[in-house]
């Protein structure tokens, strides 16, 4: 009796011991994952590695149960090791810039992190071995009966992430990886960016690799300097200059008084999001016939081989899935700079040191502009319109803002021989009974989430024998962008037309198509 007893106290506690492990490495990956991460996300990581905890200690075979419990755990160890370590020495998340240090890293300055951050690599050691133990220890959690209840709960759960992803992709947006969706509710959450890196590292070398052999002819247009601004999220129906009650454009409708300014009255933008509206603006892709292959073909790389000078100074993101192709294009320019601090006029600065050097050049401003939320995108002191909803005075201030700078580059380049092309990447949805008055286009976009402002301006000195000022009223799609710009700085295709912004302009007709953010296509006509 005594041996039984003995044999049952044992068992015992192989038993209580298997699931205080169980509990302590589940609770482990649950508050790690709590420090950064919304509830949601932490429920799904955490359910997901108790499934897979519990589906390999149900494995008989104890050579296949630790192939896959090296396979499966020492990925989760890792992504809690990486959480910990951009918690631990930069209170933060682990985020894409860290997955880019690390994918760029030589093999000598990965040695001596490795010497600087020893402590890391031991939390990797010890959680590895925490979960393979207890994987193997105690005896099986489950009755013999009930043992595939583990894994078809863990596929089931599986499926059901990977299928609310996709319903997602094809209802809501496809810009982001379907792949990066579903990772993002596992607990190897942190390879969504190390994905996002590589992709983006593709992305930016495919753009440089692929420059097209351009053939091309010069004309003289009497302009040194071009500025090419790229707005962001800003209506026409919350500008004065197009009608709005408010005076949100005072410097625009200065000039535009000065007869400085071409107003495009009908000028839509080819998609509601940035980050397909600009790749399709300043690159030979187009709505109707997609090609990433021509992102090559863009206004950087076109401006570079007829002799240019080519600047890029953004305040937008470097890179992510919102950023990488824009960014692919900016790092062809001959000086790029993205600027994280402040406010859109801290580009002035880079926008004045450039116009001191010498020769033609083109220079491309992309603002933060009235980016959701507007109230961040301009310091308190420049707020001037009050007395309307918060939502409108900080949407109102925004565009208040913006126009400002635009005074302050107009008077850069008031006295040189100069021009300044601007158009806004897409508007926005005003939807008051929203708790994000002022948000972006998604699927089956409105006219307002699609209508941009856009216009060109000159200087007085710009000798441009056939300079058009005034109103554009033609319905003009801003996917036609690289070759207004292309005609704008008296390049020429060899084998094409040689055409002034004037005559293209004035011969222009097109059935304008817009694009929503699954990629479905929209006659312009048909959008209400």
């Amino acid at each position: 009796m005594s041996i039984l007893s003995s044999q049952k106290s044992v068992g015992t506690c192989s038993k209580l011991t298997s699931y205080i492990l169980l509990i302590i490495s589940v609770l482990i990956v649950a508050i790690v994952n709590i420090l950064t991460a919304k509830y949601n996300a932490v429920i799904n990581r955490t359910l997901i590695f108790l499934l897979i905890m519990l589906t390999l200690k149900c494995i008989d075979n104890k050579i296949i149960r630790n192939i896959f419990a090296v396979i499966l755990l020492i990925p989760v160890a890792a992504d809690v090791s990486l959480q910990l370590y951009a918690w631990n020495n930069f209170n933060s998340a682990f985020s894409y810039g860290f997955a880019m240090s690390v994918l760029n890293t030589t093999p000598g300055e990965a040695s001596s992190m490795l010497g600087l951050y020893w402590r890391d690599c031991l939390i990797l050691v010890a959680l590895s071995a925490l979960f393979l133990w207890t994987v193997n220890s105690g005896p099986y959690p489950i009755k013999s009966k009930f043992r595939l209840w583990p894994v078809v709960a863990l596929c089931l759960t599986l499926f059901a992430f990977f299928a609310q992803a996709y319903l997602h992709q094809i209802r809501k947006s496809n810009v982001e990886s379907l792949t990066q969706r579903f990772v993002q509710a596992t607990p190897v959450s942190t390879a969504k960016v190390f994905m996002q890196a590589i992709d983006d590292i593709s992305v930016v070398a495919n753009i440089g690799a692929n420059i097209p052999d351009y053939k091309l002819t010069l004309s003289e247009t009497g302009i040194d300097n071009y500025v090419l601004i790229i707005g962001e999220s800003e209506r026409t129906e919350n500008m004065g200059i197009y009608g709005y009650k408010r005076d949100t454009t005072p410097e625009l409708i200065k000039q535009q008084q000065n007869k400085q300014l071409l107003l495009f009255s009908n000028a839509v933008s080819p998609a509601p999001v940035t980050i397909m509206a600009v790749p399709l603006a300043m690159t030979a892709d187009t709505v109707n016939a997609r090609d990433p292959r021509k992102y090559g073909d863009n206004i950087i790389n076109i401006a570079n081989k007829a002799g240019y000078e080519t600047y890029w100074f953004s305040r937008q993101g470097k890179g992510g899935a919102h950023n990488n192709v824009i960014t692919g294009i900016a790092m062809n320019a001959h000086k790029s700079k993205w600027v994280d601090e402040g406010y859109d006029e801290e580009l002035l600065p880079l926008l004045n040191d450039a116009l001191k050097k010498p020769g033609k050049k083109i220079i491309v401003l992309h603002l933060n502009g009235s980016h959701e939320p507007a109230c961040r995108r301009f310091p308190a002191n420049k707020a001037v319109l009050s007395g309307g909803t918060e939502a409108d005075d900080c949407y109102d201030n925004s565009v208040h803002y913006t126009d400002t700078v635009m005074g302050d580059v107009f008077r850069s380049l008031e006295n040189t021989r100069s021009s300044v092309m601007y158009f806004s990447d897409h508007g926005l949805v005003r939807d008051p009974n929203r708790a994000v008055v002022y948000s972006h286009g998604g699927v089956n976009p409105p006219r307002e989430a699609l209508r941009i402002p856009m216009f060109i301006w000159y200087s007085h000195p710009a000798d441009v024998r056939d300079k058009t000022i005034g109103t554009y009223d033609t319905v003009w799609s801003a996917d036609d962008v690289n070759t207004l710009a292309e005609l704008w700085l008296g390049i020429h295709r060899q084998g094409e037309p040689m055409k002034t912004v004037e005559s293209w302009l004035s011969g222009y007709d097109k059935n304008v198509s817009v694009m929503d953010t699954t990629g479905k296509i929209y006659d312009w006509r048909n959008v209400h």
